[in-house]
């Protein structure tokens, strides 16, 4: 039986290093972060395998090594450069490794790339479904043409397609990529939702605005905004205990309809960068 997507995951971009490991980084302080959000009641915690060249996943992997295996979920992605099914077979196991774990509870395409047969990635995860070695598969920036080869050619359900959707990126609307979702009962899960909100000036200023009159910050107004649309779960980062229950907060609160017509007046004009993997 497939379980249902957390609505809080955290991010884990940039832990490590960005594509390459780095040698200065802050390992205790990662792990601490990974740590402090499991402690806030965090259970899924979100990497991938070209995040600082593997380095992302050996850190996650320390951070839970002395949790109980059931009390933690795992999400990684393949490396979008290795879709082949020898390469998915052997990325997961690779994966497996630097985690320290027996399984790997989400198992996701990290975009799609027409230098592959896009359905080996599914051929693969169906393998490695059988094998007991995923519990359950997904796919990240996929566009509807991708999402569809998906469908035909998993054996489980798609647990979900992280995409970016902020107040600067309105692209799965605007694309089509959402009502898809929607139809095919696809959850959404939301990549970079609070990062660089204060870009733009119109949005960031509404944001302010709508802040002021419910005493909420302009990061809760924008998470409530975002939650207001139907099966949408959150990929984030937050350091402290204090920030995660901010986050945790922000998902209670129903903004007036005013508010959110407002938001989406603005938001509907914004385009992101991750569109060219939508058309895929």
């Amino acid at each position: 039986m497939q379980s249902q997507l957390p609505k809080l995951a955290l991010g884990t971009w940039l832990m490590g290093g960005t594509k390459d490991p780095d040698p200065n980084n802050d390992d205790a302080g990662d792990i601490k972060v990974i740590k402090t959000a499991i402690e806030s009641g965090v259970s899924l915690i979100d990497t991938a395998q070209n995040y600082a060249g593997g380095k992302c996943e050996e850190l996650v992997g320390q951070a839970i090594a002395d949790l109980p295996r059931e009390s933690i979920q795992i999400l990684t992605k393949q490396n979008r450069l290795k879709l082949s099914y020898d390469e998915v077979i052997e990325g997961c196991h690779d994966s497996l490794g630097r985690l320290g774990v027996e399984y790997l509870d989400y198992f996701v395409c990290h975009a799609p790339n027409p230098d592959f047969e896009l359905a080996d990635f599914f051929k693969a995860s169906n393998q490695l479904y059988k094998d007991g070695l995923i519990k359950q598969v997904g796919v990240s920036n996929f566009g509807v043409k991708s999402l569809q080869i998906a469908i035909d050619n998993s054996d489980i359900p798609i647990a979900l397609n992280q995409l970016s959707f902020s107040i600067n990126d309105s692209d799965i609307l605007t694309t089509g990529v959402y009502d898809f979702c929607l139809k095919h009962k696809v959850p959404i899960q939301a990549y970079r939702p609070l990062v660089n909100i204060k870009e733009e000036q119109d949005s960031y200023r509404l944001l302010q605005e709508i802040a002021m009159a419910t005493k909420l910050t302009p990061h809760q107004v924008l998470i409530a905004y975002l939650n207001s649309y139907e099966g949408i779960s959150f990929t984030t980062r937050a350091s402290t205990a204090e920030h995660w229950q901010q986050i945790k907060d922000a998902l209670e609160v129903t903004l007036e309809p005013s508010a959110l017509k407002e938001l989406k007046q603005v938001h509907m004009t914004k385009q992101g960068a991750f569109a060219h993997f939508l058309d895929m």
